[in-house]
């Protein structure tokens, strides 16, 4: 006489199968949202940043003469800014920006309402010897020829 062999079917191997691919997949994707979270979130935060980058960012070596309290914070993923606030004289300010390429100058139309005066300067066209692509400068206010100026240096 025979005994049937009693075992447990193929179709609830592959069920079993099934169910720890979907447990193992699912925790590998979790770590993965996870990791690349904590990535971006490191990425899309302020660090501070010397201000004297700022100025090399835009091809110059060095801020306005007589800059002072100049504080900034580099900001980057793919692309980065560089932002700065300082108090300048507005005389060595202008010199400072005659040297862009261009020779921009400051102007009241296109500010932003906080600012006094602007200027964008496009750094597309310079080549290589600039890493950033636009720096924006804004005058916020100014009283006995010294402006207090904010500035950002960045790519697209």
């Amino acid at each position: 006489m025979s005994t049937a062999r009693r075992g447990v079917p193929w179709w609830a191997w592959l069920l079993v199968a099934g169910a720890v691919f979907v447990v193992v997949a699912g925790v590998g994707l979790v770590g993965l949202v996870a990791w690349v979270g904590t990535d971006l979130g490191e990425s899309g935060e302020a660090a501070p940043a010397d201000c004297v980058d700022l100025a090399q960012a835009v091809g110059l070596s060095d801020l306005p003469a007589g800059s002072s309290h100049a504080s900034c914070t580099y900001m980057g993923f793919q692309d980065w800014q560089i932002d700065g606030a300082m108090t300048v004289p507005r005389a060595d300010l202008d010199t400072w920006l005659a040297r862009l390429p261009g020779s921009p100058v400051l102007g009241e139309t296109g500010c932003t309402a906080d600012a006094v005066a602007c200027v964008q300067v496009d750094l597309t066209q310079v080549g290589d010897e600039v890493d950033a692509h636009y720096l924006d400068v804004a005058v916020l206010s100014e009283s006995d020829g010294v402006a207090e100026v904010r500035m950002a240096a960045f790519t697209t």
